[in-house]
């Protein structure tokens, strides 16, 4: 059936409710690999502080703003600096990990299901890292929690699950 699920986890209730659907799907086909990823806005260990960078640059280079929402908001549309910008984005994502709390609980809580799966801990936007790590790994089917964000929180902060369903070249699967 699936070759590769992606199971976005945060330990919501809605990424658990995803977990379980994961799991679902895996008794159907055992040879699926099942990666676990949490997205976090922690910085990775090998990025360095700029405490000189422009506030036109930090919508562009920061995780956690993402132009495809917020807009290019730099003033400048020199070819040079916007290459230079999307090397400064792929800071924020970190080496594969499990070390990551959340990470280990749900690696405690998969034990016994004896599953080819893999933990992995990247920073920055949610919904971004979400796609990039699924096309980049060329996944199957992303399964993503929807939370009951009421309408103004989903309008003021966007739903990362709504985001993930429009954005994703992969296929994605909201459970509720």
């Amino acid at each position: 059936m699936y070759k590769h699920l992606l199971v976005a986890y945060d330990e919501t209730d809605g990424s658990k409710k995803a977990l379980d659907e994961a799991l679902k799907l895996t008794k159907l086909s055992p040879d699926t690999k099942l990666t676990i990823l949490y997205v976090s806005d922690e910085k990775g260990t090998t990025e360095t502080r700029d405490h000189y960078t422009p506030t036109h640059a930090i919508a562009d280079t920061a995780p956690g703003f993402d132009n495809q929402y917020m807009g290019n908001l730099s003033g400048s549309r020199d070819e040079k600096v916007n290459s230079t910008q999307a090397v400064e984005t792929n800071k924020g994502i970190t080496a594969p990990s499990s070390s990551h709390a959340i990470l280990r609980n749900v690696k405690e809580k998969l034990s016994p299901y004896q599953l080819n799966t893999n933990y992995v801990h990247l920073s920055g936007s949610e919904a971004k890292r979400i796609c990039e790590y699924a096309k980049e790994n060329n996944v199957d089917l992303v399964l993503v929690g929807h939370t009951g964000k009421s309408n103004l929180k989903k309008w003021m902060l966007g739903s990362v699950s709504e985001k993930v369903a429009h954005d994703c070249e992969s296929s994605v699967l909201l459970v509720k």
